[in-house]
């Protein structure tokens, strides 16, 4: 079944509603001559130019501007949050570590009381 259409509920057309409506679609239609303006291959190249003037993709990216980028993608968040666990564990284990553990242990007895 189809929906029965009323029209009973437009209201009156008047100059001032005509205005409004002229009013609303010179609006719309300067909005669309700007759209058309901002398309063909040379306002691509101009678009193109200011985007590569201030935005850096990740391969303009070095150092830890590219470290950060990557940390904040969702697929590398438990591998960051699993280097920062064991980057933890690993210096507090370091740090941890007497001068008497260190002349026991076959490594650093080995290596480096050498250097010390």
């Amino acid at each position: 079944m189809a929906p029965k259409l009323s029209f009973d509920n437009i209201g009156e057309f008047s100059a001032t509603r005509a205005n409004e409506l002229f009013e609303s679609h010179k609006k719309y239609l300067e909005w669309r001559k700007s759209e058309w303006a901002s398309r063909g291959p040379e306002a691509l190249k101009k678009r193109v130019e200011a985007r590569a003037a201030t935005h850096k993709t990740w391969r303009q990216m070095k150092g830890f501007d590219l470290a950060r980028h990557e940390m904040n993608h969702p697929g590398n968040k438990p591998f960051v949050i699993g280097m920062g666990v064991m980057s933890v564990l690993y210096m507090w284990t370091f740090l941890g570590q007497s001068k008497s553990y260190r002349e026991s242990s076959e490594y650093w007895s080995k290596y480096q009381l050498k250097n010390h």
